[in-house]
């Protein structure tokens, strides 16, 4: 049984990353291979794997085809509803999604529910109107709207390393993105008869609570409080977010699996209570019953409240399994509640692989399971939940730990290419307080909220100060440590084999291998990891990261790395920056940035700059316009004028920002720092967003090559820039547009195009390839990637 759910696990994770979904009539080859094994029972094995592979196929049709229709897309449509889900507010706008109840086109044509996305995310935007700033109407959660939208397909960026967003808008079951456009029938439906519906009753009890606590609580720490209550990040500031990665805390700021499990074990309590209570009057009612079912409903509730994210479903379903096996009496293996629990998590979201929660949950469940099952300890008498001493159980505490970092270490290098070294000792104090005392302070304080205040208030007040003691033991233990504490780890397929191997050796029981062979091989990975470079590395590595409307490119030779611009800021939670910068630069093993480019103080090109900062430790500071780059960073960092910089040369590749006369008038992209790499023939071009005056004048000082190799087209394509001299003077080889999908501004300007294509430029624009890789070696352009290509997935347009 554990097997075939182990493959049909895997059949439905394996479609997810497939770069094309087979059709749906090779389903059909199932019937023969069904038939099959009425007559060979080892076929059984073969069909669990085609059955996950058949619902995975399954599952992304209809994925995909709860998308959008093309010719939709940036049309105006009036749209009827009901508010679903935390709406999110900030100065600018308020974010919410709209379960869809009906959509008619501009012209008033119905559009059939069957080809209509059933759930849309949509933002509405303050605006000024006579010189008012005009404020978000309130939205409630379960309240019908008629709102006018304009909508896109789900799309999020592409990129080596970072977040997917688009998958985690199709696992969301949001079928396009968009905003609110003003419009006089904007306005709210007021209906008679409401129908109920749990999940906006969940909803609303979730949003009262997030309410309360910002009311009730002056913690600093209240925002991770809400998410321990209500497993809702959205108040979870970026600093508190570093602090408890770094410190291998993280999990704990969602509602994780132990906080499930600890509300079952109370709920299992209360109920023997109650039915020992309801014994006195019907005698023949078990007690045991009442608090098994007790356990099912209070684990439900509490992950119903965290908003069924993957470690509570995991849970709530191992427990249920085995609460049910309980009401009828059947034992029935850990293994196979694992196994099941993992199926029934692939079935209900297909793509969960692209959640780090699934990997890590699963994988430290099974890392316990492995390592504690069979596992004799000594008791001082036979009863299966009595006799084990403190030692016993602080000892086992103390392995799990140690175990979670051994059996942790690889997948998290790979998944976020940072381990914290400080985290056993961390959780070993921060699991015990939180799950023993935090939580079930909230959660008192919260059931009683309504009838006792001034009880509630206090028990909050004591779980945010009990916060703030685990803030000063983190930041003690992150000071003490380091730049060690949380390194940047970035293994080769190779390494990572060597450690996994390394770590199943220590984890494994005693006497299978020798736990020297272990620490070995450890040690053998850290020397080759540390001290020896990587091989086959190229002499120039050019990386064009996908920003949307915005620029962020990565220039790597040998050791060194150069950073030009750092792309937008899109809310106070996200920027480029932090956001999509850094993740990639952990991801190629760097934690520090030799010389950072800021080409001049648009938004667009120094947004991420202070997220970017707060991840990644910048040698020097160039920029178009140092008097834009904020105080605090100035203070910090060397700070120098690009347009004063002389040219340098990191071993055989010449770096060189081009001058050009700086008036006092000219617009901030004419101020943009414009450099130019050579290696050996080879030359490529950053230009910023400079105009065709100042691409004129580089002309006409005869600071340009001859001909320019790759090119980054200026102002993403402006119609301002790529002047029809300049094009015809340099014929890139490659131009490339950092521009945003379906940008409000029309980059790239299809003259712009025309030119490039009339010189026989080829052409690629991040909107459609994605994160873009060029790679020289031996004085010769080696290598072109594509991310949306190279790494497709079958939700890609």
């Amino acid at each position: 049984m554990p097997i075939k759910l182990l493959l049909f696990s895997f059949g439905v994770t394996a479609v997810s990353f497939f770069p094309r979904l087979p059709s749906l009539w090779y389903l059909i080859l199932l019937l023969p291979l069904t038939a099959g094994c009425c007559y060979w029972r080892s076929a059984r094995y073969l069909l669990a794997l085609c059955l996950g592979l058949a619902w995975g196929i399954y599952s992304g049709h209809s994925l995909c085809n709860m998308q959008l229709a093309d010719e939709l897309v940036g049309k105006d449509l009036t749209v009827t509803g009901y508010i679903q889900g935390l709406p999110e507010l900030d100065d600018r706008r308020q974010r919410f999604n709209l379960r869809v109840k009906s959509a008619v086109t501009a012209g008033g044509e119905s559009i059939p529910a069957e080809f209509f996305p059933a759930r849309l995310q949509l933002s509405w935007y303050s605006y000024q109107r006579n010189g008012a700033k005009l404020d978000t109407p309130s939205l409630a959660i379960g309240d019908e709207w008629q709102v006018r939208v304009r909508l896109k397909r789900p799309r999020g960026f592409v990129n080596p390393a970072g977040f997917d967003y688009q998958a985690w808008l199709m696992r969301q079951g949001i079928g396009a993105t968009g905003y609110v456009v003003a419009h006089r029938n904007n306005q709210q439906i007021f209906s008679i008869e409401k129908k109920f519906r749990f999940d906006d009753w969940i909803n609303q009890q979730r949003y009262q609570l997030q309410q309360w606590v910002v009311a009730h609580s002056t913690s600093s720490e209240r925002g991770i409080l809400i998410a321990l209550l209500i497993g809702d990040s959205a108040l979870v500031d970026k600093n508190q977010w570093a602090r408890m990665q770094q410190t291998g805390t993280s999990h704990l700021i969602a509602i994780s699996g132990m906080h499930v499990g600890f509300l079952a074990i109370f709920g299992f309590y209360v109920g023997l209570w109650l039915g020992k209570c309801v014994q006195q009057i019907w005698h023949r009612c078990p007690a045991l019953m009442i608090a098994w079912w007790s356990a099912i409903l209070c684990a439900s509730f509490y992950s119903a409240l965290a908003g069924f994210n993957i470690p509570t479903v995991r849970t709530l379903i191992m427990l249920a399994v085995f609460y049910l096996a309980c009401l009828w009496r059947r034992s029935i293996n850990i293994a196979d509640i694992f196994c099941l629990a993992l199926a029934m998590v692939v079935v209900l979201d297909p793509l969960a692989a692209f959640d780090m929660g699934f990997w890590l949950s699963f994988g430290a469940v099974a890392l316990l399971l492995i390592y504690f099952s069979g596992r004799l300890v000594p008791k001082h008498n036979a009863e299966p939940w009595s006799g084990y001493s403190a030692a016993n159980v602080l000892v086992g505490f103390i392995r799990s730990q140690w175990l979670m970092f051994i059996g942790l270490f690889v997948p998290l290098s790979v998944l976020v290419s940072s381990v914290s070294l400080v985290a056993p000792v961390a959780n070993g104090i921060a699991i015990p307080l939180i799950t023993f005392l935090v939580v079930p302070l909230l959660l008192i304080s919260a059931a009683i909220r309504n009838l006792f205040g001034s009880a509630s208030d206090f028990l909050l007040s004591g779980a945010g100060w009990l916060m703030e003691i685990l803030k000063i033991f983190l930041e003690t233990l992150l000071a003490l440590g380091g730049s060690w504490a949380s390194p940047v780890i970035a293994f080769s397929p190779a390494l990572a084999i060597l450690f996994a191997l390394s770590s199943c050796v220590l984890i494994l029981p005693k006497g299978l291998f020798p736990r020297t062979l272990g620490w070995c091989g450890s040690l053998l990975g850290a020397g080759l990891s540390f001290f020896i470079d990587p091989p086959n590395q190229p002499d120039l590595k050019l990386s064009v990261l996908d920003v949307g409307q915005g620029s962020a490119f990565i220039v790597q030779v040998g050791a060194q790395t150069l950073v030009y611009d750092v792309g937008p800021k899109y809310t106070d939670s996200f920027d480029a920056g932090s956001g999509i910068v850094a993740p990639y630069l952990y991801s190629q093993g760097i934690n520090r940035v030799d010389r950072l480019v800021v080409s001049h103080g648009d938004m667009d090109h120094a947004g991420g700059l202070t997220g970017l900062l707060e991840k990644i430790s910048v040698d020097q500071l160039f920029a178009g316009e140092p008097e834009k780059i904020p105080q605090p960073i100035m203070d910090t960092t060397e700070t120098k004028n690009c347009h004063q910089v002389p040219e340098w040369h990191w071993q055989n590749v010449r770096f060189q920002f081009l001058q050009f006369p700086q008036l006092a008038r000219a617009s901030a992209n004419n101020h943009s720092c414009v450099l130019l790499i050579s290696y050996g023939e080879q030359h490529i071009l950053l230009p910023g967003d400079i105009e065709t005056s100042v691409e004129n004048q580089l002309l006409r000082d005869q600071q340009l090559p001859e001909k320019l190799n790759l090119l980054l087209a200026a102002h993403h394509g402006s119609h301002t820039s790529s002047g029809l001299g300049f094009v015809n003077k340099m014929q890139p080889e490659v131009v490339v547009y950092s521009a945003g999908y379906r940008s409000q501004h029309g980059h790239p300007h299809l003259q712009v195009k025309q030119r490039y294509q009339a010189v026989g430029s080829r052409e690629i624009n991040t909107a459609e390839s994605g994160a873009i890789l060029f790679e020289w070696d031996q004085n010769e352009l080696q290598r072109v990637r594509e991310y949306r290509q190279s790494n497709r997935r079958y939700w890609f347009d």
